[in-house]
């Protein structure tokens, strides 16, 4: 009996969805002051100017919320970030924005580093971070998080039926994981993909070939390597753990002591471990406060190996480059890209995410996401970073069961107005009442998945642009519709492509 192939739906929501359709809390809170100070104004004035002129200015205030850029993104976000980097580069004029070694980007924020490691392997360290929660200005509200390196699949073609069951497994995973009982709100798994020199890669194929193979096969391979030489990869996979400080301390009876909470935190990454490795994924190791350095220093200035130590003490090394200092004065990004200062040549780096309506709105399969990662050609060199926020099993029907009714409402409404529907309501209904099924079945729960891609160039900015359109049409190919490149925020977005577990909000 053939293998049928298993589908999926993501997310369950192709736009945000709000009581006000199309209008966001800020929004309205900001027409309510509008219309307040508006009301009072014409009161006190009783003039006719004022009624114009406030009907006048609430048109065009509508008309630019609603105004979308040619790449579909809000037109005033998209002022307002252009304005925000005119802004900051004109502020920060002469001075840096960090000084590396002293402090960190302002995007990171204030962490605390800490090395744990039982009594047992005291020589093998894990590194914690704890990240102060800086909307409520406080680190016990904050959040660790730790990082492993895991063994890829590395699968190449494989049949439907194993493409099904490493994503059953895969979904186990998350369900399993978003468990009120497990102190995990995120896992992100990111694969470094870069590319293999070409002398390299025919040394490897030769290698291969025993010295007793007939000439017609050595000759074979030989042309092989010739053509793969220039298209070979590498790719390296990272797993992090997201670990909510006051969830963790919850579950510790007695006091919740600084060694209390990095032994409690060792525990649950090494629980998070053990899934992933019944998943599928083997464990290669677990990054201590010197190799995670390493890993951000390599993503800064990826001429620097992910393996080398030299430089680097502790994770606070990964920030040890200038960004785009020139002859003007330091200036931290350009509109396209941020310039990093490396140790040998100057980078430049871009990063995109994947925006809540470009993900299909049909049924995919579980690897419809493996054009990011094995499938941009020629090669390029990128971080493509899978985020998942986890979401408790009764929070994620709850939040499906409101958005079904957001749906129907505007369903309904639609048809009372004699509208035609442009199929996404629709299919956003489809995709919640599929989430009400799932939900039904053990080892099920909620996530929000978010994709980020990062794009790394030396030397020249031209080439970047290149690389942006290789990995766009990569990610078209999967059946994503738009990326939105971070343009006017790449600094800050950098961030979201390091192994901190940033960016996503459920």
């Amino acid at each position: 009996m053939a293998a049928q192939e298993r589908t999926y739906v993501l997310g369950g929501e192709t736009r945000r969805r709000t009581l006000f359709t199309g209008v966001t809390g800020r929004q309205l809170a900001a027409g309510g002051v509008f219309i307040a100070a508006w009301m009072l104004a014409l009161l006190a004035t009783r003039s006719v100017l004022v009624m114009l002129g406030g009907i006048v200015l609430g048109a065009v205030a509508v008309g630019l919320s609603r105004r979308k850029t040619i790449t579909g993104e809000s037109w005033t976000g998209s002022l307002k970030d252009r304005t925000a980097f005119r802004l900051a580069r004109r502020r920060r004029g002469g001075g840096p924005e960090f000084v590396p070694g002293e402090a960190l980007p302002a995007e990171v924020g204030e962490v605390r580093v800490l090395a744990y490691a039982p009594p047992s392997t005291p020589t093998a360290p894990m590194a914690i971070i704890h990240h102060k929660d800086h909307r409520r200005a406080s680190w016990s509200t904050g959040h660790l998080t730790a990082t492993f390196e895991i063994q890829g699949g590395g699968d190449g073609l494989l049949p439907v039926r194993a493409v099904n069951t490493a994503g059953l497994l895969f979904e186990r995973l998350l369900g399993g994981l978003a468990s009120a009982e497990i102190p995990v709100d995120q896992l992100d798994i990111a694969t470094r993909v870069l590319p293999v020199h070409p002398a390299a890669y025919r040394e490897h194929m030769s290698g291969l070939v025993v010295p007793d193979a007939p000439a017609r096969l050595r000759q074979s391979m030989e042309e092989l390597s010739r053509f793969a030489a220039g298209n070979t990869e590498e790719y390296r996979s990272f797993a992090t753990v997201r670990i909510p400080l006051a969830h963790l301390a919850a579950t510790i009876s007695g006091s919740a002591d600084l060694e209390r909470i990095a032994e409690e935190t060792f525990e649950t990454v090494g629980e998070v471990v053990r899934r992933v490795s019944a998943s599928g994924y083997r464990l290669r190791a677990v990054l201590g406060p010197r190799r995670l350095g390493a890993l951000i220093r390599h993503l800064h200035d990826p001429d620097m190996d992910m393996d080398a130590l030299e430089g680097i003490g502790t994770v606070a090394d990964g920030w040890g480059y200038h960004r785009a200092t020139d002859r003007f004065g330091v200036r931290y990004a350009e509109p396209k890209f941020v310039r990093i200062e490396g140790a040998a040549r100057d980078w430049y780096h871009a990063v995109a995410h994947v925006p809540r309506d470009a993900w299909p709105a049909q049924a995919v399969n579980a690897r419809f996401m493996e054009h990011l990662v094995t499938r941009v050609n020629p090669a390029t060199i990128r971080t493509v970073v899978s985020q998942f926020r986890l979401v408790p099993k009764a929070r994620a029907r709850d939040i499906a069961r409101i958005g079904l009714t957001y749906d129907v409402a505007t369903q309904r409404g639609q048809r009372k107005k004699g509208q035609v529907s442009t199929g996404e309501t629709e299919a956003s209904m489809s995709a919640s009442r599929r989430t009400l099924y799932d939900l039904l079945r053990p080892v099920v729960a909620g996530v929000y998945p978010s994709v980020r891609v990062m794009v790394s160039v030396p030397d020249d900015p031209e080439l970047l642009d290149a690389a942006r359109r290789r990995v766009t049409s990569a990610a078209e190919d999967g059946g994503i519709t738009r990326l939105d490149w971070q343009d006017y925020k790449h600094h800050k977005a950098l961030v979201t492509a390091l192994p901190m577990a940033r960016g996503v909000k459920a």
